[in-house]
């Protein structure tokens, strides 16, 4: 298991014998009537797609091939389109014991939780209103399980940091981006922004699977993150004697209108600063996110990036050097 090399190691040509994760599983049919299994195989460096033409290479019972299971695979990458994929010759189901080490096969923030949740517990310190500093603590440092469940849910399905620790990891960033933005606006309420930026993607940890490979959950599908925090934002509130109803009223504006349009999911539009900000730098965030992930990816051909469908349009890879001050170049 530990000489397994990663899948962003991987290259055309090369033979691969190992345990995946298997995040998607179906059995489908080809245009000329053979049934053939395509899955979606992941580790913690990647994920990539596999073929299986001949079902009599599946050894075992057929529905134990099935998401969200290990996979014992015998297989050889090829590229198609610029993304890598494996032609698979073998496969059959694997039992957890077998694979190890868990956390090989799933991508997680390259900052420590720790330090992550120590940055969160300042910035909610840092809150000079007592009613949303109250508010952030109930829900954000007290409450013990949504705690552990928001240092541990990603921000999204596919979109946007896509990793364990990838929710807190972005509410930070769109956190430190609102600082900034603070100080360039000075009208800007600082603490009402904080408290929707802390509390806009809450739900998602209830919204989104994240225990093997990420998915929606039924109260997800059925329901969605905004709908969800803005009910235990609303409780939590409720618990809160003589909580201000205007500022209740801003802090729920900020979460349902976060996503800044109906389409897109959001039941009103930002309809105050605070409320505003918070949806751009939320999508800017996302979006940045995803392009310089793009960028990292081997996928692709020459300059440029596979067709990104969340991003709608393909990305230049090709990356200006920073500018170095002529004060520190060396002179002969």
């Amino acid at each position: 298991m530990s000489d397994q090399p990663l899948i962003r190691d991987l290259q055309a040509g090369d033979p691969f014998v190992g345990f995946l994760l298997a995040s998607e599983a179906a059995y489908k049919t080809s245009r000329s009537g053979g049934e053939y299994l395509e899955v979606k195989l992941a580790d913690c460096s990647g994920d990539l797609k596999g073929f299986l033409w001949d079902l009599r290479a599946v050894e075992g019972d057929f529905d134990a091939i099935r998401p969200d299971v290990f996979l014992k695979i015998k297989a050889k990458v090829e590229e198609f389109q610029g993304r890598k994929q494996v032609r698979l010759e073998k496969v059959r189901f694997a039992e957890d014991f077998e694979v190890g080490d868990l956390s090989h096969f799933f991508s997680t923030s390259k900052r420590s939780v720790e330090s992550m949740l120590a940055e969160l517990d300042a910035l909610i310190g840092s809150i000079a209103d007592p009613w949303i500093r109250q508010l952030l603590q109930g829900l954000l440092i007290e409450n013990a399980e949504l705690r552990g469940a928001f240092a541990k849910a990603p921000a999204a399905k596919s979109l946007h940091h896509v990793y364990l620790g990838g929710l807190l990891e972005h509410t930070l960033s769109v956190a430190g981006m609102a600082e900034k933005a603070c100080t360039h606006y000075p009208a800007m309420n600082r603490d009402l922004l904080m408290a929707g930026v802390c509390l806009h993607d809450l739900g998602k940890t209830a919204e989104l699977t994240y225990q093997r490979s990420f998915g929606y959950s039924d109260m997800g599908n059925l329901i969605g993150h905004i709908s969800m925090e803005t009910e235990w934002v609303a409780k939590e509130i409720a618990r809160i004697p003589k909580f201000p109803d205007e500022l209740r009223v801003q802090i729920l504006h900020c979460i349902l209108a976060h996503h800044g349009r109906l389409e897109f999911g959001s039941p009103v539009l930002p309809k105050t600063p605070e409320a505003l900000l918070l949806h751009y730098l939320d999508d800017l965030d996302g979006k940045l996110e995803g392009m310089f992930r793009a960028i990292s990816d081997e996928a692709g051909t020459g300059n440029w990036t596979p067709f990104s469908r969340s991003l709608e349009r393909m990305i230049y890879k090709v990356r200006w050097p920073k500018a170095v001050h002529p004060e520190t170049i060396d002179t002969p």
